[in-house]
């Protein structure tokens, strides 16, 4: 328990020094504040930054699936390419077989 000459004491530092104590606790209530503050911010930046990336995934994605089909596209051409040389070949080789067995001779 405290005595009187206790409370007298106490009483007289807090008068005195006080104020500095109440001052540095303000400082403290500031920083803790603003240290708060700052992990929200931190916070919703880094909420910010993964929903980009989210964003960006998405695009990403689209845009590998049109390429799909483009590539897809070109695989097709290109083996419509291939069947139509071997076929223009098997023609041109009819034509002068054809040429030769009726004796007609072709322009190059």
């Amino acid at each position: 328990m405290l005595t009187p000459a206790d409370k007298k004491w106490i009483e007289e530092k807090l008068a005195k020094e006080g104020k500095p104590v109440r001052d540095s606790i303000d400082l403290l209530r500031g920083k803790m504040t603003t240290m708060n503050f700052e992990k929200f911010n931190f916070d919703s930046r880094l909420d910010s930054i993964e929903a980009s990336n989210i964003r960006t995934e998405e695009k990403i994605d689209k845009v590998l699936t049109v390429l799909d089909g483009f590539a897809g596209k070109v695989a097709t051409i290109d083996q419509e390419n291939k069947m139509g040389s071997v076929t223009l070949r098997r023609h041109d080789i009819q034509i002068h077989e054809l040429a030769a067995a009726t004796g007609t001779t072709i322009s190059e």
